[in-house]
């Protein structure tokens, strides 16, 4: 908006000086005009003569002086009009691209996440402690299933031994059963002798 300014300044200036240069080049024709027709003219008492092919000949020059300064008064007009414009346009564009970079500039600190707009910071917060929180629920689990798995050997030799001390127990049983079975086979027969004999 500032530079837009000073171009208008500096354009504005160089004009008013062109247009300052012209007319003094224009006026110097002209009061060089007048001076010839006064020069030129004759005396008479206290009165000026002057001819009136002259007068004409400095109308005619005078009002070719006046057009002359009145077109370039309106094409002046017409080229600050057009540098106003131009100076609008610029100025809605420096506008719009402002916007477009607070938007990005805005863009470039957020992140979309689940939908969402966060900022880098926050995102970053929120990411970190979502990773620290993982990797302590792993480290937990890790030593929880490092206990658990302990406990699980530590059952299943328990359970190994249980079990070899009951197969022990189960074959001492066997040789007990049919030592008892052994005997009252032959308590059996006994008593069948007993029974023929008598």
């Amino acid at each position: 908006m500032k530079i837009t300014r000073i171009s208008f300044a500096a354009v504005l200036i160089f004009c008013t000086s062109l247009v300052s240069l012209r007319a003094q080049e224009k006026s110097k024709k002209v009061l060089n005009d007048l001076t010839t027709l006064i020069e030129a003219s004759n005396s008479y008492e206290n009165y000026k003569v002057v001819e009136k092919r002259g007068i004409n000949a400095f109308e005619t020059t005078l009002k070719n002086y006046i057009e002359n300064e009145q077109n370039t008064q309106a094409l002046l007009r017409e080229e600050v009009k057009k540098n106003e414009s131009t100076i609008v346009g610029l100025q809605n564009q420096i506008e719009e691209y402002k916007n477009s970079n607070d938007a990005l500039l805005n863009e470039k600190a957020s992140i979309g996440f689940l939908g969402f707009s966060i900022d880098k910071k926050n995102y970053s917060f929120v990411m970190w402690t979502l990773f620290l929180g993982t990797l302590l629920v792993a480290l937990i689990l890790f030593f929880r299933f490092k206990a658990a798995n302990k406990i699980t050997s530590n059952s299943k030799s328990l359970l190994i031994d249980l079990e070899k001390e009951y197969e022990s127990y189960r074959r001492v049983c066997i040789e007990r059963e049919q030592g008892l079975r052994r005997q009252l086979f032959e308590e059996e027969k006994k008593n069948k002798e007993f029974m023929n004999v008598s």
